[in-house]
């Protein structure tokens, strides 16, 4: 059952069960006040009776005694009324039948009772303080069930009416009430499909008691979206590591086999004419060799070597290095360091080959002429260096994907230099990240080097 039927029914049934208890109240007070009015009206009706009736039962005029008996029968509710003297004997009764006949111990009755659903009640005829005689009537309770029938009707209707208003009442406020619930169902249940935004979920405005329920869907998404890209990234490492001695086997012998064989081949002086094609194969095996020789150390657990780096210093250096090479694509290499010399703890042969890779596809991506400017900021912490190019860029849809094994958008390319960048950087207890707009931009974060009483330390990732 959902909630919302839930809520509607349980909050009706304690309804129901009120207001039966309730009405059952009321009406139970009903029929003592109506049962208080009738007693008033009989003992009413028998003082009346008895009043005008004592001169003529002191002289024994039985006509009037009858006359006056005669008359409460217009009266409503009145079925007998009796006149009877102290002897017990009727003197005058509606019942004519009953004239003459005695009643035995009538003088012993309450003023007051019910026989067989009919109210009996009666009045002494008192005079100079002697009883000469008693007054009778019997009321029928037929009017009394009337009005409480009716009162129960009227408490159904009541009842019916209200209970059909407040399940309307209930319904919308339910609807109301349970309406972000139902929202945030339906936004949690697309979580595993293609179309979910997240931003449809942080547009939303909960009420106060729903605020913190939003807020920590919201953070298990996205702590959600980080297990799964590291599971990914794991699972992706652990199948390299069982491809790699397996590809160390099947390639590179069969590489080794064919390199010497040309360099055997090249020793016959029959086919020196041949040797640019020898060398070709040579160059081509050397291509193939780097790769293997990049994937197996992308695969295998690699050893760092931690000291003090200067990373101004290493900049330069790389700098230096690739400047013919800026230089040949007409490419402006822009240096902007806005910070003295900073250092950080880390390898330095593999921090070289991060900030080189990552400008060497700088310079790929520039296709005809543009610039690459290298940005160092520090803060209390860290070091920020950012790496900027105006080439060709890169999708939106793939910036998630540029750090994943294989993932290259180059017509060649093995597709892990950049997986191997991220896992150095991280090593290194540091951040990567790549955006674009007009230009693309690595930035990257490093902590800053503070204790300088570890110079160097080897550590195994």
């Amino acid at each position: 059952m959902s909630l919302k039927k839930r809520l509607i029914t349980y909050t009706m049934l304690i309804f129901l069960i009120i207001m039966i208890l309730v009405a059952y109240v009321l009406i139970v007070q009903q029929k003592d006040i109506f049962q208080e009015e009738i007693e008033r009206r009989g003992v009413l009706l028998a003082r009346t009776l008895a009043e005008i009736s004592k001169e003529a039962l002191l002289v024994h005029e039985f006509s009037t005694l009858s006359k006056n008996v005669t008359s409460f029968n217009s009266e409503q509710d009145v079925v007998e009324a009796k006149i009877i003297n102290n002897n017990g004997r009727i003197l005058a009764a509606l019942n004519r039948d009953l004239e003459g006949k005695f009643i035995e111990n009538s003088f012993e009755e309450k003023q007051s009772y019910l026989d067989d659903d009919k109210l009996i009640t009666s009045k002494d005829i008192i005079i100079d303080g002697e009883v000469i005689g008693r007054t009778i009537i019997t009321l029928s309770q037929q009017t009394l069930k009337d009005k409480i029938n009716y009162s129960i009707r009227m408490m159904i209707i009541i009842l019916a009416a209200a209970f059909l208003l407040l399940a309307f009442i209930i319904h919308i406020t339910a609807d109301y009430i349970l309406k972000p619930i139902t929202n945030l169902a339906k936004i949690v249940r697309k979580i595993p499909e293609s179309d979910f935004n997240i931003s449809k979920l942080k547009s939303k405005n909960p009420p106060l008691e729903l605020k913190e329920l939003y807020n920590s869907v919201i953070w298990m998404y996205e702590e959600m979206l980080i297990i799964r890209k590291s599971l990914i990234e794991k699972t992706q490492l652990a199948t390299l590591g069982k491809m790699s001695a397996y590809l160390a086997h099947e390639i590179r012998n069969p590489l080794e086999a064919i390199s010497g064989a040309v360099e055997v081949i090249k020793l016959k002086k029959e086919l020196n004419s041949q040797n640019g094609f020898l060398k070709i194969i040579n160059e081509e095996i050397d291509t193939l060799n780097n790769f293997l020789d990049e994937f197996l150390n992308f695969a295998r657990i690699k050893s760092y070597k931690f000291k003090k780096i200067d990373i101004i210093n290493l900049l330069n250096d790389i700098s230096k290095l690739l400047e013919a090479m800026t230089d040949n694509n007409n490419i402006t290499l822009i240096k902007e360091f806005n910070t003295k010399h900073k250092y950080i703890k880390g390898d330095i042969n593999k921090m070289k080959s991060v900030f080189t890779n990552i400008i060497l596809n700088s310079i790929e991506a520039i296709k005809k002429s543009g610039y690459i400017k290298i940005k160092v900021d520090d803060n209390e912490n860290y070091i920020l260096i950012n790496i900027e190019d105006n080439g060709c860029g890169i999708k939106n849809e793939d910036l998630d994907k540029i750090f994943n094994p294989f993932f290259t958008t180059k017509k060649s390319g093995s597709g892990i230099g950049l997986s191997i960048s991220k896992e150095i950087i991280e090593k290194h207890k540091g951040k990567i990240e790549a955006n674009t707009d007009n230009n693309t931009v690595f930035k990257i974060k490093l902590p800053i080097y503070k204790d300088d009483s570890n110079n160097e330390k080897d550590t195994n990732s």
